[in-house]
């Protein structure tokens, strides 16, 4: 079954570097130096209560993820009430969303989700990703499972979140309000990029009543798409009028993209105008969602020409296998737990640097060429060169720091807060890491200048 509100476990592991304290030198094989085996450590900095994790990009081992998170605080629906006043026969239209949901409500709102969920474990059901343009798409099971939080949840590629609401219908009559119909519904919002055609991204959304009772009985719901923003050029829209019965679903779904401009970029806030008319009343209700999440579109990927759209919001993470990168994995590690920035679970992101003059003087600093490369060897710096928070243009005058395995006797160990490190190790596994960070998660995700990510060895 479905809870109805967001499973725990988004508190940031704050406490990561004091459980992995200390250079790695401490946990490192006296036999083999050069290949300490940091397994115990990583796994002390680790626990089991990280969001949900969805998995957008794979590559030899490596994964790019999102760790899902909330759009923003005012992506929240507050409990809000709109009414349409009362008309010439005394009937009025009122739509409130966002509020608690009885015990009846809960378990009607409880068959939707697990409807849905079962529609979407089918091996059919069509995946998100290269998609038809007017085609409404399963939603993700990651969406479903965070329940009615009345907020959207977002990855870097996508937004979904499910909401609650209440159509109630009354009668003045004599100065006497009676309540004479009402409707229980979720909505279910989807915002994505489409894979396929890159300058576009679509906005969808379904109305699906779980309750009906009284003259709310075939109401009436339609919408119109709205968007605000630079990437907002209308591709197609639909939401006709629908009058769905009992854990049925009105839908629409709109298509936008942006005017390409070579090393521009754009942005876009989606919403919908939906309207909700009872068959006895004459004057419909109108539900606005709030305007989320932020769609960005880009041709500013350095070294492309490609167009794509992502959700900016959603910080992405490349996860690096220490078997796979064994010193590389080693000195990141070690790099990150004596308080350099870049893992998740210290909350402190990397974020891109793509100024080739600024990016070649953060490897200078980091490993000037006076530092003597053993056979076989190549200068690792961290954070990478990269990025702003390098050894030039983020460690502000502070020094750098090595470890004990990384042959590089001129600077300290056992040093911990800001600064950089430097470490020798073996020069393919250095460069093969450094072009994966491009192809599994710069490009695909579209990371570009001043972005936020981060890196994590698994």
């Amino acid at each position: 079954m479905h809870h109805i509100s967001r499973r725990s476990g988004t508190t940031m592991l704050s406490v990561a570097v004091l459980l992995l304290s200390g250079s790695l030198s401490a946990g490192a094989s006296s036999s083999d130096p050069a290949t300490p085996d940091p397994q115990s450590q990583v796994l002390a900095s680790r626990g089991d209560d990280s969001p949900p994790i969805v998995e957008l990009s794979r590559e030899d081992g490596l994964l790019a993820i999102s760790r899902l998170e909330a759009a923003s605080s005012t992506a929240r629906s507050a409990p809000a009430e709109n009414c349409t006043g009362e008309d010439g026969e005394g009937l009025e239209i009122c739509v409130a969303v966002g509020g608690e949901l009885a015990p009846s409500e809960l378990e009607a709102a409880e068959q939707d989700l697990d409807a849905r969920s079962a529609e979407a474990s089918q091996p059919d059901a069509q995946a998100r990703g290269d998609v038809s343009i007017a085609a409404m798409q399963q939603l993700p099971q990651w969406c479903l499972d965070q329940g009615v939080a009345n907020t959207m949840w977002i990855t870097r590629t996508a937004g979904c979140g499910i909401y609650s609401g209440t159509l109630t219908v009354t009668r003045t009559t004599n100065g006497v309000t009676t309540v004479v119909g009402t409707m229980n519904f979720l909505t279910y919002r989807y915002v994505y990029t489409v894979q396929s055609v890159t300058t576009v991204w679509a906005n969808q959304v379904e109305v699906s009543p779980t309750i009906i009772t009284g003259e709310a009985s075939g109401t009436q719901i339609s919408g119109t798409a709205l968007c605000g923003g630079t990437a907002c050029v209308p591709v197609s829209q639909t939401f006709p009028v629908q009058v769905p019965g009992v854990h049925g679903s009105a839908n629409g779904e709109s298509y936008f993209e942006w005017p390409a401009v070579l090393g521009g970029s754009g942005t876009a806030t989606p919403s919908w105008q939906i309207t909700f008319k009872a068959p006895s009343a004459q004057n419909p209700a109108v539900y606005t969602p709030a305007a989320t999440p932020t769609v960005r579109c880009d041709q500013a990927l350095p070294g492309s020409t490609s167009v794509g759209c992502v959700i900016p919001g959603a910080t992405p993470e490349l996860t690096y296998p220490l078997s796979g990168y064994p010193e590389f994995g080693a000195h990141l590690l070690s790099a990150e737990s004596s308080g350099l920035p870049g893992s998740w679970y210290t909350g402190t992101p990397l974020h891109r640097l793509t100024n080739a003059t600024l990016r070649q003087q953060n490897r200078d600093t980091a490993c000037p060429s006076s530092l003597a490369r053993p056979t076989g060897k190549s200068c690792d710096e961290y954070p990478f060169a990269s990025t702003w928070e390098g050894a030039f243009t983020g460690a502000g005058g502070i020094g750098g720091r090595t470890f004990s395995f990384c042959q590089i006797p001129s600077l300290p160990t056992g040093v911990s807060g800001p600064g950089f490190s430097a470490c020798m190790i073996d020069e393919n596994e250095n460069s093969y890491a450094g072009n994966q960070l491009n192809t599994v998660l710069f490009v695909p995700l579209r990371v570009i200048e001043g972005d936020a990510f981060y890196v994590t060895i698994t």
